[in-house]
């Protein structure tokens, strides 16, 4: 495996090929912590986030500088587990507690936060936001059956009902206020060629 500090931007490699969902410049969206708490951290259901195969090096990498924001319960699952597992279909995930909050949430009052976004916010930690997957929430790039080929698409949630409304009162497009990470994990020319083609 490489190391992951070794790869470059975009995440997803040159060659693949992406099919793009219909209308998704048109989704309004802007994340409203007041009303959803931080929701897509904490979500029930069977497995937790999905990472890439060489997220798995960075989280080890980062878990010593935000093990001090982490629950008790946290770090007993992570000594338990790790910070990563094999699903049965092969993919990568992070480990829950008791199959709701991924185990690298912290809490201030009662909003739920990712702890190495924290980290990464206050300078502790380099080069790693958080997984590609959470960072693009509630956008998705799911792996196709053809070789290569990703399809991306807006997930719309019942607990993300605060975003849509945030985004239609004040205008915000959900691929803008998702341009940062749509670089990191496309780079800036195919998110330009993407909008394009979106626009067309």
């Amino acid at each position: 495996m490489p190391d992951p500090r070794d790869i470059t931007l975009p995440i997803y490699p040159a060659q693949a090929r992406f099919e793009v969902e219909a209308g998704l410049a048109d989704v309004r969206f802007g994340c409203d912590l007041n009303v959803c708490k931080g929701a897509c951290c904490t979500m029930k259901g069977a497995i937790g986030a999905p990472i890439l195969e060489h997220e798995i090096a960075e989280l080890e990498r980062v878990l010593p500088f935000v093990s001090k924001y982490l629950p008790e319960r946290a770090l007993d699952v992570i000594e338990e587990l790790g910070v990563w597992q094999r699903e049965t279909d092969g993919t990568f995930t992070i480990p829950t507690i008791d199959h709701a909050d991924c185990v690298f949430v912290t809490y201030e009052g009662d909003i739920a936060l990712c702890a190495i976004e924290k980290a990464f916010r206050l300078g502790e930690v380099e080069g790693f936001p958080k997984p590609i997957s959470c960072n693009l929430f509630p956008i998705r790039i799911y792996p196709e059956k053809r070789e290569n080929t990703w399809f991306v698409c807006y997930e719309e949630i019942s607990e993300c009902k605060g975003g849509r409304a945030r985004g239609k009162r004040e205008g915000i497009s959900l691929m803008d206020f998702l341009e940062t990470p749509l670089v990191r994990a496309l780079g800036s020319s195919r998110l330009e060629q993407l909008r394009k083609l979106l626009l067309n």
